[in-house]
């Protein structure tokens, strides 16, 4: 696989991050692990297909090296933000860079909520497919483990073992404010903003 071709690999998994699945039991916890605030995203693992073969990709602040099909090494590299806001919209933006070049930007309005220690993370209009994550604290990070897809009534979906997000928790600013669709233009600048502060 070209290095074009690693990028649309990149942009399958920008497409896809945050809205897959996964299925795991789930532990009652006294208070949630996860909330309003702003985070940055360290690592995010989601399914892409890669030379016509699903299969796991992880992309990380350190870098990922990938292989393509002719034997050359990639290494791709992200800085991403998570913005939840109280209202229960939010917003997820990577940027990923194959081999240090400019990197790509995906920048997604999405819906979120918190029941004990799962992470419901959806698009836009919350009415659709959400995905469902096992909140693990450890060492600083937020570890969101992949569940599984839901529809609007709570029925599985579908499986996505493998998908994770690690989450650094940064100084709550946005907690306050709203990241809905009707501030779509200010959240995405304040996105930009942040990406650069990592």
């Amino acid at each position: 696989m070209a290095a074009g071709r690693v990028g649309a690999v990149v942009a399958m998994v920008l497409g896809t991050s945050g809205f897959a699945c996964a299925h795991a039991g789930a532990r009652p916890v006294e208070k949630p692990a996860l909330g309003a605030g702003k985070y940055a995203v360290e690592s995010i693992r989601s399914r892409a297909a890669l030379d016509g073969v699903e299969q796991i990709v992880e992309i990380s602040e350190q870098g990922t090296r990938l292989v393509d099909s002719n034997g050359s090494e990639h290494v791709l590299t992200e800085r991403g933000a998570l913005l939840l806001s109280e209202t229960g919209s939010c917003r997820l933006a990577l940027a990923v860079s194959v081999d240090g070049e400019e990197p790509g930007v995906s920048d997604r309005a999405c819906t979120w909520q918190v029941r004990g220690d799962q992470f419901m993370l959806g698009d836009s209009s919350g009415a659709g497919t959400r995905t469902v994550y096992q909140i693990k604290r450890g060492a600083g990070r937020l570890v969101l483990e992949g569940m599984s897809d839901v529809d609007s009534k709570g029925n599985v979906v579908g499986d996505a073992k493998g998908e994770r997000i690690i989450l650094v928790e940064r100084p709550a600013e946005f907690a306050g404010r709203s990241v809905d669709r009707t501030s779509e233009e200010r959240a995405a600048a304040e996105i930009q903003e942040y990406l650069h502060e990592l």
